[in-house]
């Protein structure tokens, strides 16, 4: 077997036949280097196809009044509810080490979408913790434009920051990836640099139709990275709830009292009439509440399945446990949050 093979086999995990390679790396090699090549693009496709995801790390979720190490990965301008979820992270100091933000890519009618959309969830990442009085407090990379092809990642500044900070952890402490966008930047990580999966635990907002399809807005900005995230052997939260998450805008009007941050919550409502509807979800808002207070939520663990190009879910055996966040309390969510504000 080639050395470059046994070095991407040995970056996912994998064994071969006649020697184990799934911790060991052939001398002189650097798997990063051979990962981000594309003369290795069919070496990567070979490793990835031989992956036993069946024994990727069921998730937990440790008590509230541990600290988690935390990168953000959102695509802050695409719509309210990831303004309203990066607030709660910032006031959540006691919970989040927050390491930094990504700041992701999405297409839809909203401002700055398409090409323009990395740069205007960076911008508002930065408006978020200017408001917070956080300004300048952590870095906030730019991240990448959808994949291109099934297993190249998309290169960026966001994709090599959680590379750094990933593998800067250990198994026993990781870093904890809250993904509230198109899977690209964690997808892009791992295919670039495959050994994060044991130092990373995924935890992303794709809020699909459970059990039928993974159908959801973040899927579709990048359906190549979804089916990476589902396929791979990473240690992966499916928070898969929010759509109940309503707010009224007189509840959101006892925040202008509160802090500059408070005022800012409560007016960018006004930007859209949908943003001011009584039935409009505060989706993201719940994977931070469930991280900040997991009695909030209910959790259990399923069988991975394997999503399809058509999206439908197959439940096959062969994608070992993942741990899925199926509702939250919404009383319990707000009432978190207006605290935390408040205080």
């Amino acid at each position: 077997m080639c050395v470059h093979l046994l070095c991407l086999l040995a970056a996912f995990g994998v064994a071969t036949d006649s020697e184990s390679v799934s911790t060991t790396v052939p001398a002189g090699e650097d798997c990063h280097a051979l990962t981000t090549t594309g003369d290795d693009y069919g070496l990567r496709r070979a490793a990835f196809k031989r992956l036993d995801a069946r024994r990727r790390r069921v998730p937990t979720i440790p008590p509230k009044d541990q600290k988690l190490r935390v990168v953000i990965d959102t695509d802050a301008r695409n719509e309210i509810d990831d303004v309203w979820a990066i607030a709660l992270a910032l006031q959540c100091p006691d919970r989040f080490e927050i390491e930094g933000f990504v700041a992701a890519n999405y297409d839809n009618e909203n401002p700055g979408a398409g090409p323009a959309s990395i740069e205007t969830s960076a911008r508002m990442i930065e408006t978020i913790c200017d408001k917070a009085g956080l300004a300048g407090r952590f870095p906030i990379k730019h991240g990448s434009p959808p994949m291109r092809y099934q297993f190249e990642p998309s290169e960026s500044e966001g994709v090599n920051f959680i590379i750094d900070k990933a593998m800067a952890s250990t198994p026993e402490d990781p870093l904890w990836v809250i993904g509230l966008g198109a899977a690209t930047d964690i997808a892009s990580a791992y295919l670039a640099e495959p050994r994060i999966a044991e130092r990373i635990v995924v935890f992303w907002h794709f809020r699909t139709e459970w059990p039928k399809r993974c159908w959801n807005f973040n899927v579709i900005g990048d359906v190549r990275a979804t089916r990476i995230v589902f396929h791979s052997n990473l240690s992966f939260v499916l928070f898969d709830t929010g759509a109940h998450l309503t707010c009224p805008m007189e509840q959101s009007a006892r925040w202008v009292d509160y802090s500059p941050l408070g005022q800012f919550l409560h007016e960018f409502r006004r930007e859209q009439e949908w943003y001011q509807s009584p039935k409009k979800g505060f989706y993201d808002l719940g994977d931070i509440a469930a991280l900040v207070d997991p009695s909030l939520a209910t959790w259990e663990v399923v069988d991975c399945p394997e999503v399809d190009w058509d999206l439908s879910y197959r439940f096959k055996g062969t994608k070992g446990r993942i741990l899925r966040c199926a509702d939250m309390d919404r009383d319990g969510t707000f009432a978190l949050f207006e605290a935390r504000l408040r205080d």
